[in-house]
């Protein structure tokens, strides 16, 4: 049965990343990024691919990842005896994850693609306009009638008005009403707006996809991730990757209503990096990225895994465990032991 939430005609998506865009180009001088517009009336902004972007602009890509519908902060956490800066996201909607936060698969080739003329990983809530990919509308009844769309873009280069046109004809929008966020994953904010909200994205699809918890049971959730340094050839050379930071440091906490029989010890064990011994250990450039089989990948323990996690079960007020951050991996990975 499709859920039909009771906000789901009061909410758009995209207008509320519309308010926070206004905001990113209205201080575009302290978040020290640039606002462009294409010749087809298209907005870019560019978070860290010429200009240099930060913590902030991290911050407001992460809040247009989660749809308008979370907090997004920046702190400081010491993790037994190292401090490491941290990002930490909370949503009383998560189901935003699913509707924005999930990069869309196939809208461009993958980034680092030597042979594709422009590569990204995409995502927002523009895809809600698209209806992509399909089988979350099958979980949730949700429309958003706006026509603006709004959209952050992991690339290394600034999409052209080829690329916006595109994406505005995906988004059923006119292309004067596009909005594109570039947050670059070599960049402070790419890393961010990464960390920020990639914990939550993982977890929340192995929840839905890989246990088939509907959407209207998982009610509150909330995750923190270390920020690991960036590197110029990210993915491409052995180093620390936000992948690696998530694995190994994140952290989600997540309240479900459980229904009866469902053993959700065993949910929470199978959310964390230390119980696939033959994945622990690697770091995220030594087991290869994803491949196509996305349930292998989660069944094997490559990902969609974090350090700790913790469901709070609203029916029975029970909470389940699991894991905890594993500084030292965090720290050896830091040290660049390649």
């Amino acid at each position: 049965m499709i859920w039909k939430p009771s906000w789901a005609k009061k909410l758009s998506v995209n207008k509320l990343g519309y308010e926070i865009v206004k905001e990113m180009i209205r201080d575009c001088d302290r978040l020290n990024i640039a606002v462009n517009e294409l010749k087809n009336g298209t907005t870019v902004l560019d978070c860290g691919v010429n200009a240099p972007g930060g913590y902030k602009a991290g911050e407001y890509a992460s809040k247009l990842r989660m749809g308008g519908l979370a907090e997004v902060q920046i702190t400081n956490v010491t993790y037994g005896d190292t401090s490491l800066p941290t990002a930490v996201v909370y949503t009383d909607f998560p189901s935003m994850i699913g509707l924005c936060t999930y990069v869309w698969y196939g809208i461009v080739p993958q980034p680092f693609d030597t042979k594709a003329e422009f590569s990204a990983w995409i995502s927002g809530p523009g895809r809600v306009l698209a209806r992509a990919p399909q089988k979350v509308f099958d979980k949730i009844d949700y429309e958003d009638n706006s026509d603006v769309a709004v959209l952050v873009v992991q690339s290394r280069k600034l999409p052209d008005e080829k690329v916006a046109n595109y994406l505005a004809e995906k988004c059923k929008v006119s292309p004067k009403n596009l909005y594109l966020v570039v947050t670059p994953t070599e960049s402070v904010a790419g890393s961010v707006q990464v960390v920020a909200v990639s914990g939550l994205e993982d977890t929340f699809w192995r929840l839905t996809e890989f246990f088939g918890i509907p959407y209207a049971r998982i009610k509150h959730a909330l995750g923190s991730t270390p920020i690991p340094p960036i590197h110029p050839r990210v993915y491409e050379v052995p180093c620390i990757t936000s992948d690696d930071a998530i694995r190994y440091g994140g952290i989600v906490h997540y309240w479900i209503e459980s229904v009866e029989g469902e053993d959700l010890e065993a949910i929470v064990k199978s959310m964390v990096i230390e119980n696939y011994p033959v994945n622990y250990g690697k770091s995220y450039y030594q087991i290869g990225g994803h491949p196509p089989d996305l349930h292998t990948f989660a069944k094997e323990g490559r990902g969609f895994v974090v350090g700790e996690a913790g469901i709070y079960d609203t029916r029975t007020c029970r909470m389940y465990k699991a894991g905890k951050v594993h500084i030292e991996m965090i720290k050896m990975l830091l040290r660049n032991p390649w």
